[in-house]
């Protein structure tokens, strides 16, 4: 069993519990809370360019519709506007690493070049509820760590994972009362034993974190990053 800090502290679409979701301002706070990595989500604008959004949609015009100087007149709360790729990448880098949710179509080539010309091919995760959009990435770049993410309880991962060329199995039950009671010895073990890491998010119970990582996870995210940081 790991120690308990032994694990990445994911901010899930930054510090998202304090500030708006998927901009700077959430990055710099995960990154003052002691976040080892932000996870965001891309999709592509009309450039091709990639950019940070978790809709396919802002204030109802599709994101692949307009460009990065259209994207910037909508305000996504505090006064933050919609960060590119390459922005969110020169406020972590050397500070932080990222995980990189592939949520837009043909986002996986883009992405890859740009983590790639930026050197970034260590610091980063790509991952996808969609197993095809990771065996693409996969398959682009063999040596970038893949994850495959889903909310079922109740299927084959393994095989999920093996489909996608996944590195890793990652779990999103916060949805769940005990997302803990889930991350059996007997589930570990088998995952463990196909070489795929663990992770899971989100959580913002402190005391289902904790029961959390007592397992041998890899990581585990929140939209509060400072309760990733225990105390004992």
């Amino acid at each position: 069993m790991k120690k308990k800090t032994d694990y990445l502290k994911i901010a899930h679409r930054g510090a998202s519990g304090y500030e708006p979701g998927n901009t700077i301002r959430a990055f710099e706070r995960a990154i003052d809370m002691g976040a080892d990595m932000i996870e965001l989500d891309v999709h592509l604008c009309q450039e091709k360019i990639p950019v940070i959004i978790h809709d396919a949609a802002v204030e109802g015009n599709l994101v692949e519709k307009l460009t990065t100087v259209q994207l910037k007149q909508f305000d996504v709360g505090k006064g933050e506007r919609i960060p590119t790729l390459q922005q969110a990448i020169d406020c972590v880098k050397g500070r932080c690493q990222l995980y990189i949710e592939l949520k837009g179509k043909g986002t996986e080539q883009p992405v890859i070049d740009l983590v790639s010309k930026n050197k970034m091919d260590n610091q980063v995760i790509i991952g996808s509820f969609d197993a095809e959009k990771v065996r693409r990435s996969k398959e682009i770049a063999p040596h970038i760590l893949g994850s495959v993410l889903t909310g079922k309880t109740d299927i084959d991962f393994v095989s999920l994972a093996k489909s996608a060329k996944a590195d890793i199995i990652h779990f999103c039950w916060e949805r769940h009362p005990s997302p803990h009671v889930l991350l059996t010895d007997e589930l570990m073990k088998t995952c463990a034993g196909a070489g795929l890491k663990v992770m899971i998010w989100h959580e913002e119970r402190p005391e289902e974190i904790r029961k959390i990582v007592q397992h041998d996870i890899a990581g585990i995210a929140s939209n509060l990053p400072d309760l990733l940081t225990l105390d004992s």
